[in-house]
């Protein structure tokens, strides 16, 4: 794949580790939707290794939630795991999972949506194309956005709040494999969601984010593997809240960029639509 930073990471290294002081994340309640496994359960341990205490982890299975929670309470005793299942699709129960979080955490500093869904590969003009299931990719990457990211508007802090979209590569790239555009249309659609609820809350830090390559249910239940270790995006993610990276505000990142890299070229992001999601040879 190509890179914006000249240095590409598979794996985590000291610049983006949850522990450095600085990375801090102890007084803030954070939130991961598809929090049960995988890339989210991840996230969850990396914000806990960051000295969050306050965590609450979304999903549709329990049974995944409560193994998540308590592996990483097992590990970080300091760490409250508040193991929430909900379908995101369904804005009453998300509502009320936000409300729960809410009620035993208070104010929600940090979102990370990153709950997905993928459909098997499947091509538009195929004799066995399944246009229900094609849509059912919408449902959740979209309007299950949607629907997180509005309740957490409910009960977000009143400063400094952040949200982290877990994009995709494949949102932004040009088309290049069969059979995966419901995944690449709906995540793509969502990236550009959020670049609107990052120019309509301007208190709001909000950046997209592709989590690499890893080996998870998800990426196997399309055909692929994985090349990146789990621990990347969380860490990554970590950093993305840090003071260091405030900006990236409204940018569409890749966690296998190299931080130090991005930092050195600031006042570039900063003054140019490099990494924004648009036409591309076409400025604005």
């Amino acid at each position: 794949f190509p890179s914006f930073t000249t240095l590409s990471h598979n794996s985590p290294y000291p610049s983006i580790s949850p522990t450095r002081p600085s990375f801090s994340t102890t007084s803030k309640t954070i939130v991961i939707t598809g929090g049960g496994s995988g890339i989210g359960a991840g996230i969850a341990q990396a914000f806990a290794l960051a000295g969050s205490t306050k965590i609450a982890i979304i999903s549709r299975t329990e049974s995944k939630l409560l193994n998540t929670k308590h592996t990483i309470e097992t590990k970080f005793p300091q760490a409250q795991i508040l193991a929430v299942p909900a379908d995101i699709t369904n804005p009453q129960q998300i509502n009320s999972a936000f409300a729960q979080i809410y009620d035993t955490f208070g104010p929600i500093h940090v979102l990370v949506a990153n709950s997905a869904s993928m459909p098997p590969p499947s091509a538009i003009a195929s004799p066995t194309f399944d246009a229900h299931g094609w849509w059912d990719a919408f449902g959740t990457n979209v309007l299950g956005a949607l629907n997180t990211v509005t309740a957490f508007a409910k009960y977000a802090a009143h400063e400094g709040a952040q949200v982290l979209n877990i994009s995709t590569a494949v949102a932004h790239m040009p088309a290049l494999e069969p059979g995966v555009s419901a995944y690449a249309a709906s995540k793509l659609a969502a990236a550009k969601m959020f670049e609107y609820v990052a120019l309509e809350n301007p208190g709001w830090n909000v950046v997209n984010v592709h989590p690499g390559l890893v080996d998870t249910e998800l990426s196997r239940t399309a055909g692929h593997g994985g090349v990146d270790h789990v621990d990347l995006p969380g860490h990554f993610c970590v950093w993305l809240v840090s003071p260091e990276a405030q900006f990236l505000r409204g940018k569409f990142v890749w966690t296998n960029w190299d931080v130090d890299e991005l930092m050195a070229r600031k006042e570039e992001i900063l003054g140019s639509d490099v990494l924004d999601l648009k036409l591309g040879g076409v400025s604005f």
